[in-house]
């Protein structure tokens, strides 16, 4: 029987692993990952080093809390699926969207800036794991495009990697350097406009590229 002291005690360590998770956020965004320490981890919410222990084990397992809870990418897999054998315009739309949401979601939300830039930044066990674990999300929706671009001379893949990078480029450099990339500036409403528009024409040539060649 669960007693009204257990509940509460539940209640309380539920609300202390929010606030470290929330601790790793403000973190980030104040300090980057450099200050990702036990530490001052614990020091944000008043409470000694062992509460992070308590609560994940380690630092890492904090981390690794955080990053599921803030990953765009793992809800986005889950809202951006495709049954078997989807026909073309709805694998081209498909790709049209999450790419666009992709940048748009990415520019929104500065603690996803601070996860890519941590995760390029350093070697790490737990971002490489993520990383791949995203990477084999990703290559089962890469795999419904073969069929339409096998032989067609026109790598799909590449495409995205490319926008992928691209998006992360300009993001960071906007939001990180108030700076822009050849004369676009995320920051800019105008700008952000055309750079989503872009990304869907970009993805819509390639479409177009490949279908070309296969009439032939």
């Amino acid at each position: 029987m669960v007693t009204r002291k257990k509940t509460l005690k539940l209640k309380d360590g539920e609300e202390t692993q929010r606030e470290l998770i929330a601790a790793v956020g403000d973190t980030l965004r104040e300090e980057g990952f450099q200050g990702l320490k036990t530490n001052r981890i614990a020091k944000r919410i008043g409470k000694d080093k062992n509460v992070v222990r308590y609560h994940f084990e380690n630092m890492e397992g904090l981390q690794k809390a955080y990053i599921r809870e803030k990953d765009h990418w793992l809800p986005f897999f889950e809202k951006f699926k495709l049954g078997d054998n989807p026909g073309r315009t709805q694998v081209q739309q498909l790709f049209r969207e999450l790419m666009q949401a992709n940048f748009s979601g990415f520019l929104e939300n500065p603690e996803m800036q601070q996860i890519i830039l941590w995760q390029i930044s350093e070697a790490n066990p737990l971002l490489t794991g993520i990383s791949e674990e995203r990477e084999r999300e990703g290559a089962r929706l890469l795999e419904k495009t073969d069929p339409f671009f096998g032989g067609s001379g026109v790598n799909f893949r590449a495409v995205v990697s490319l926008l992928l990078g691209g998006i992360y480029y300009i993001v960071l450099h906007a939001k990180t350097n108030k700076s822009t990339v050849s004369g676009m500036d995320a920051n800019k409403k105008s700008d952000r406009a055309e750079l989503h528009r872009t990304i869907g024409q970009i993805l819509d040539w390639a479409w177009q590229a490949s279908e070309q060649q296969h009439n032939k």
